[in-house]
């Protein structure tokens, strides 16, 4: 699991990257948006809006799908940092929009959590953080 935090403006502050132990890839996913708020509480920012590509877990978050018994320790989890934020925005983003962190996911780390800072960023990883400051237009094949 992996995830970038970036400012407002899409620069970035830190990606982070682990192993999870969950069977899930929902669970891997909420345990990724999980780790992304409690580093974004540690660093003091309290407001953020959570971008995932995946549409389930978001509607997990925002309680509009009702979670699987198997994610419901997580969900709450989530839930109990949720509440120390001063402003949430919670968005499913299109795969496309989520590259740059899910290239983050794909390294691996080993079996402890890293956490990179700009500076020792890939640069294939700096590209397609650009690329979405940029707003590059992505085309989905029909």
């Amino acid at each position: 699991m992996g995830g970038l935090i970036r400012h407002s403006n899409g620069d970035p502050i830190l990606a982070f990257v682990g192993k999870g132990v969950e069977p899930s890839v929902l669970a891997m996913e909420l345990l990724a948006i999980h780790r992304g708020v409690a580093l974004c509480l540690d660093k003091g920012y309290h407001n953020i809006s959570i971008r995932s590509d995946s549409k389930l877990a978001v509607d997990i978050i925002t309680g509009t799908f009702s979670y699987p018994w198997n994610v419901y320790v997580l969900k709450c989890q989530i839930c109990s940092l949720l509440n120390h934020l001063t402003h949430l925005e919670v968005k499913h983003v299109w795969r496309e929009l989520n590259q740059s962190a899910d290239f983050v996911a794909s390294n691996d780390s080993g079996d402890v959590e890293s956490i990179l800072y700009p500076r020792d960023f890939p640069e294939d990883l700096m590209r397609l953080i650009h690329d979405d400051i940029d707003r590059k237009t992505y085309f989905r094949p029909p």
